[in-house]
């Protein structure tokens, strides 16, 4: 079909019907409307593409033709279960939101086919990994801080760290989104004592080349980092949970927002008298106000107990009644565990 204009296309659409149109907008990217800008390109336009698909073929022949490239890192990411048993569990819902899914659960699903890890029927709570790398590059929903996916998109913690461009980006030149991710927030998570058997899992798949990373990501220095964490503990004969939460300084100012912090969150949670295995749950860059006041709670380093609460999306995989989750928060000491 030659010479058409755009006036005749707009009335084969109207021709068509509503559908048309609706499909036509939902793979403009990106959709000013929807306060998208080009870091949301391409994920939110296939996403918003694939809305209610299905058929898994569907879904892999669009994202194939879309996002060449993308599907392997998944696949690669499948031969790692230490990898993936790094991380816990989270729930696919917004805090600022608790009635819609974050993540198009038929996009969780088909990811799952590829990983295979836990979650529940109807996707609303799984594996935090999975949740918080892949499937927030894909969410189609506007928090009050913006799309989810920003985290890996705008470059700030590769920028902030001086490590490569789209080390932490949906198509990393070298590893995948997932296992990067995985080293860099589980080294500094698992530095402690208290961490040995999962730093040991991690150090596995390193020795084993189960993941591949950047030589810059690979020898970086770790110990040059400041780093500050924040302990909120429950420890009784029935429950033991430990919620770690470490800010990590930038150590170089950046361009790419205003965010000078990543956020780390891990969970340690066991029964009494097992061991020590925390799991990464989340992370994501922070201002210098956002880190500080985690500092100033009640509670910290004094033998007053507080209601600790579960914070990012954080899951158990069993309900701790809130009168049971009373503990004690306080600083880690970083001279201790070196």
């Amino acid at each position: 079909m030659k010479n058409v204009s755009g006036y005749s296309v707009i009335l084969v659409l109207l021709a068509l019907g509503p559908q048309a149109w609706a499909q036509v907008f939902d793979q403009v990217c990106p959709n000013d409307p929807l306060h998208e800008t080009a870091q949301d390109c391409p994920w939110a336009g296939v996403s918003r593409s694939l809305k209610d698909v299905t058929d898994f073929d569907v879904i892999r022949n669009t994202m194939n033709d879309k996002l060449p490239g993308f599907l392997p890192e998944l696949e690669s990411d499948a031969k790692s279960r230490q990898l993936l048993n790094l991380w816990g569990l989270s729930r696919n819902m917004d805090e600022s939101n608790l009635t819609v899914k974050t993540i198009p659960p038929n996009l969780l699903a088909f990811f799952n086919s590829i990983l295979k890890v836990d979650y529940d029927d109807k996707f609303e709570i799984g594996h935090a990994g999975l949740n918080h790398t892949y499937g927030y590059l894909f969410s189609t929903v506007y928090t009050p801080y913006g799309y989810k996916r920003a985290r890996y998109t705008a470059g700030e913690i590769e920028a902030g760290f001086d490590l490569p461009e789209s080390t932490f980006g949906g198509l990393p030149p070298v590893g995948t989104l997932l296992g990067n991710m995985t080293y860099f927030a589980g080294t500094i998570a698992f530095r402690d004592p208290n961490a040995k058997l999962s730093r040991i899992e991690l150090e596995e798949i390193l020795d084993q080349k189960q993941i591949g990373l950047s030589d810059q990501l690979a020898k970086y220095d770790f110990k040059k980092l400041k780093v500050r964490r924040l302990i909120e503990k429950v420890d009784t004969d029935k429950i033991y949970l430990e919620i770690r939460t470490d800010i990590v300084e930038m150590p170089l100012t950046h361009t790419k927002g205003s965010d000078t912090a990543l956020l780390i969150y891990s969970i340690d949670f066991h029964a009494p008298g097992q061991e020590n295995r925390p799991r990464i749950i989340t992370a994501f860059p922070v201002n210098q106000a956002f880190g500080d006041g985690l500092f100033t709670q009640e509670g910290i380093d004094s033998d007053k107990p507080v209601v600790l609460k579960l914070k990012y999306n954080a899951m158990l995989p069993v309900t701790i009644p809130a009168e049971q989750m009373v503990g004690k928060r306080s600083i880690f000491n970083e001279q201790s565990s070196n």
